[in-house]
């Protein structure tokens, strides 16, 4: 998972470029402000996401005990991995967040699918 130091230095960032934007910008309306603020903490939110996603263990199912492991959303058996995989998925406020996780499969439904979590 990002470290603390991670992301208290993207959100170090986001605040030197909001400083120097209100510079440049001294008379922009309230919906400017916002609408530059949502994008610069868009990108620390996306950051986020990705490292707790990929924390879960979820992201590697194959180490879990066959009790642990995700269920099939048919049948609710157990699903083993089936190798891994990578997923762009866009947040919210059109960010990317990548994912690089296994997928599951169940034996009995012949279902392949990413796990939540």
């Amino acid at each position: 998972m990002g470290n603390q130091k991670d992301w208290d230095e993207l959100y170090q960032e986001a605040s030197q470029a909001m400083r120097r934007w209100r510079r440049e910008h001294k008379r922009a309306t309230l919906t400017e402000i916002e609408d530059t603020v949502d994008e610069e903490l868009a990108r620390i939110r996306a950051q986020m996401i990705q490292d707790l996603a990929m924390a879960s263990e979820a992201a590697d199912i194959r180490s879990l005990p066959k009790e642990d492991r995700p269920k099939c959303p048919q049948c609710g058996r157990p699903a083993v991995a089936n190798g891994r995989q990578k997923r762009q998925l866009a947040t919210d406020h059109e960010q990317v967040v990548e994912l690089n996780r296994n997928k599951a499969y169940c034996r009995h439904c012949k279902l392949s699918f990413f796990p939540s979590g």
